[in-house]
């Protein structure tokens, strides 16, 4: 493993990039809700304080990144992600709205992103759809205590993988074969020579 720079490393991260595009899709998807990157796991106190993002509001976060390895060498990133949900009642069409109802509706739309076909890619490559197991899943994050503060908290929980991650063990090079001769060419000996230690063979003299 050869080293590696700091500015080499932000500049080649996924992670960030990712974070900020979900943000940017979440936010095209839902008018009239902020939507804002939030470094890591929230606390509730934070929501309380409104130091993440004000009602009405979503904030981006992560909570676990784990790695899954490929059978090639590389590997994924599976990152655990939470979009906290900050609601508080509303006027619509001159009838009040309790802010559980805010809330349940800007969560379920999270929900709807993220089971469409094209959007939970977020615009990038690389970018595996939602986990299935577990689900992505709304759940409540306020106590009684916050909501008599008259402000309803919520989250939405999914997993999603970034792949392909380094440089796999096996070669890349590429051969073409021929049928009636009964070989497989390559461009150079060097290719060839790359394949030597993954491909079983019995090495014969020109008089086998």
């Amino acid at each position: 493993m050869n080293p590696v720079s700091l500015s080499s490393l932000i500049t080649n991260d996924r992670l960030g990039p990712m974070q900020m595009a979900i943000v940017g899709t979440v936010s095209r998807l839902i008018e009239g809700v902020r939507v804002v990157s939030h470094p890591g796991k929230v606390d509730i106190s934070e929501l309380v304080q409104k130091s993440v993002v004000s009602a009405p509001g979503i904030g981006i976060g992560w909570s676990r990144i784990r790695r899954a390895a490929l059978s090639d060498g590389s590997y994924s990133l599976l990152i655990e992600w939470t979009a906290y949900v900050v609601a508080e009642a509303q006027v619509v069409g001159m009838r009040r709205v309790e802010k559980e109802a805010v809330g349940l509706a800007i969560g379920s739309r999270v929900l709807s992103i993220l089971a469409d076909q094209a959007e939970p890619f977020w615009g990038l490559t690389g970018v595996l759809p939602p986990e299935e197991t577990p689900a992505p899943e709304l759940k409540p994050l306020f106590t009684v205590r916050d909501a008599s503060q008259g402000v309803a908290y919520y989250s939405v929980t999914w997993s999603q993988a970034i792949a392909d991650i380094g440089a796999g063990h096996f070669p890349d090079a590429t051969g073409t074969a021929y049928p009636d001769a009964g070989v497989i060419g390559y461009v150079s000996v060097d290719e060839l020579n790359s394949l030597l230690g993954f491909l079983p063979a019995e090495e014969v003299g020109p008089d086998a």
